[in-house]
């Protein structure tokens, strides 16, 4: 991908040079279409069934022993295909959004989450997204195959006794923010120099190194912040059951696809 990436960009440099600033804008553009189409791709037919293999793993709830292709398969009973995992994180986005939006009263929420105000809740709200995939994991510890219901426990446990979870989720984003800062750095500053000594547009390599650091971040650092994440909110819910009660009013934020417990 990246490869084809950086053919894609020369052709535009090349077209700057000879067939005016529009044309090389649109290559540009349809470079980076390019670019988030395959990786849309790659999302829908590969790359969400190794998270939901990783998200297994990380809940400790798998028998694969070490197999990735076992634990793909024995994913497969919370998340059967692409369209329910794509429904399953928006879904706990919308509940997490609700949550923190909503300041609790609907959703019950501990003083810690109501009084939480400016950075903290913005950075609340770019963690919703890994704080998603970790209720996920802990749906997966508490051996539900039923994905509506399990997910619902598992966020009612998040909701209730979530709170040291929710301050680590907030030191993971600046973590991730630094790491993939980092590696952009590393990247760019020699790509910097090799395309200038090469005679090659600076702004090629600059493009290049966005895009690699960010696959490297994906591979990377983003399953550690996961990592983190998961373990935490595991330990912090041991030997809680979820309310009943906040479980039926989660239910409302479910699709019907979703509401119904597996057979």
């Amino acid at each position: 991908m990246v490869i084809i990436l950086f053919a894609m960009l020369l052709i535009a440099s090349r077209l700057a040079g000879g067939a005016g600033q529009t044309v090389a804008v649109a290559a540009v553009l349809l470079a980076v279409l390019g670019w988030w189409f395959s990786g849309r791709v790659l999302q829908r037919f590969f790359l969400y069934r190794q998270r939901a293999a990783m998200l297994l793993a990380f809940s400790g709830g798998s028998s694969a022993g070490g197999s990735m292709a076992s634990a793909i398969e024995e994913s497969k009973s919370l998340i059967p295909d692409y369209p329910c995992w794509k429904m399953l994180n928006r879904t706990l986005r919308l509940a997490l959004f609700a949550f923190i939006r909503r300041e609790g009263a609907e959703f019950q929420a501990p003083p810690t989450v109501r009084g939480a105000g400016g950075i903290a809740r913005v950075l609340d709200r770019l963690a919703m997204g890994s704080l998603g995939q970790a209720v996920l994991a802990l749906a997966y510890a508490r051996g539900g195959t039923g994905g509506g219901r399990s997910v619902r426990e598992g966020l009612a446990l998040y909701f209730a006794h979530g709170t040291e979870s929710r301050r680590l989720a907030r030191r993971w984003v600046l973590f991730s923010a630094a790491g993939l800062l980092f590696l952009f750095l590393c990247l760019a500053v020699p790509n910097w120099f090799f395309f200038r000594s090469a005679g090659a547009p600076l702004w090629i390599g600059v493009v290049l190194a966005a895009a690699i650091a960010r696959l490297l971040h994906q591979a990377f650092i983003a399953p550690f912040v996961l990592a983190g994440l998961s373990a935490a909110l595991l330990a912090e819910t041991r030997g809680h059951e979820p309310d009943l009660e906040l479980c039926e009013k989660l239910s409302a934020l479910f699709p019907a696809a979703l509401s119904a417990d597996a057979r």
